[in-house]
């Protein structure tokens, strides 16, 4: 759980991750899944294996990603939610992003057609 600043993401993900509340929230769902990989340990228990077996938590995975928010206060509300955060381990969590296809070229693409309607539907409300 270090204090390093985000920068590599857009400005709303820089301010969300940089909030004060992720890294408390960080620490909880780390507490929560008692800083083990959930999807190690769905994995084997479905396969019988013993707890020795589930690797350490690394990374907090939001199961239903932020960037799919319509507007700027659902996109909060998702990035916020413990209940849509789980503890993964790094094989795992690049398992998800493979498997969900979110690092590829269309939906890059396709994020970015995304937050450029955000940007004019927030440009708009704010003029109003």
């Amino acid at each position: 759980m270090s204090g390093k600043k985000w920068k590599r993401y857009r400005p709303e993900h820089s301010r969300m991750f940089n909030d004060p509340r992720w890294a408390d929230l960080k620490r909880l769902v780390w507490h929560r899944d008692g800083g083990r990989c959930q999807m190690c340990k769905r994995e084997g228990i479905e396969a019988g294996i013993q707890d020795g077996y589930i690797r350490s938590g690394f990374a907090c995975h939001h199961i239903v990603p932020f960037e799919s928010a319509k507007t700027t206060a659902e996109m909060e509300r998702l990035f916020f939610d413990a209940n849509n955060i789980m503890l993964v381990c790094r094989e795992c969590h690049a398992k998800i992003h493979r498997e969900l296809g979110s690092k590829t070229k269309a939906a890059v693409q396709a994020r970015r057609a995304e937050r450029f309607e955000r940007w004019k539907d927030n440009i708009k409300n704010n003029k109003q």
